[in-house]
């Protein structure tokens, strides 16, 4: 699979993600901050998955684990840094009405 198909993937997954919990919000009631919290436990719990997944033991997931931790929240820490940048630069556009 290219590069490129991945990119589009990607972000189709991620509309995707948000179109489902905005959804799931307004079916339930919930507020935003609500679906927000959840979309980012289900982030956590998917990727504590797929750790134990590719470790195929408990004890090969505790030994990852700990490099498991620092890569998501690097990770994490870099996606919240481009999208506040991104939102600072074009709050008017994208702010909600």
């Amino acid at each position: 699979m290219s590069e490129q198909t991945d990119d589009k993937q990607f972000w189709q997954l991620i509309d995707t993600f948000i179109q489902h919990a905005n959804e799931q919000g307004q079916a339930s009631g919930a507020p935003p901050h609500v679906a927000g919290a959840a979309l980012m436990f289900a982030a956590a719990r998917f990727n504590a998955y797929l750790l134990a997944r590719s470790a195929g033991s408990a004890e090969h997931f505790s030994a990852n684990k700990t490099g498991a931790l620092e890569y998501f929240r690097t990770q994490f820490d870099k996606m919240m840094d481009e999208n506040m940048a991104d939102y600072e630069t074009n709050f008017d556009k994208y702010a909600p009405r």
